[in-house]
């Protein structure tokens, strides 16, 4: 008779332990999806850097023509992105023109359904000329049609930006 309710006894609480670690798993997803919504509201590639420091797009245009370079934090809202590898996007700028983004030292790149979406963006931001290889390289990464591609014949004085951090917005 001991030896049956030591048994049942023993049972329990093996049961017991069971469900208990369970319950400790169960926790352990909870904290772990609530960490990933954390992290996903605070997704960034490439180096994290601080948003208190952003300044106006229209202000970074108007500096840019005093300058040569500009270190910056900027939102802006990406109009296209290369198809290829995600390895640079185009932003339009108040101005009319559109700015042509690259990652530093090839680091990362950028989703490739990242059009039409918000980030924000630090690094060096710059006015300097593209020469044509380049220009059709790019058209080329955007998909764009061979006669397009063909027009391209003169270098063009470009805003670019190289980014050393983006936060996706969106």
């Amino acid at each position: 008779m001991k030896k049956i309710l030591l048994s049942f006894v023993v049972l329990a609480v093996v049961v017991a332990a069971c469900n208990q670690k369970e319950s400790s798993e169960k926790n352990d997803e909870v904290k772990k999806t609530e960490v990933d919504e954390e992290e996903k509201e605070d997704e960034f590639l490439g180096e994290s850097f601080d948003v208190e420091e952003e300044i106006k797009l229209i202000n970074l245009v108007s500096e840019m023509e005093n300058s040569d370079s500009l270190i910056a934090v900027v939102e802006v809202k990406v109009t296209e992105v290369c198809q290829a590898k995600g390895c640079w996007m185009k932003v339009d700028l108040p101005n009319g023109e559109s700015m042509r983004v690259t990652f530093k030292d090839y680091g990362f790149f950028m989703p490739k359904d990242l059009a039409g979406k918000s980030v924000r963006m630090s690094g060096v931001a710059k006015k300097e000329e593209t020469d044509v290889e380049t220009l059709k390289h790019f058209a080329e990464d955007g998909g764009k049609s061979d006669e397009e591609i063909a027009q391209i014949k003169e270098p063009k004085m470009d805003y670019k930006f190289i980014a050393s951090g983006v936060k996706l917005m969106d």
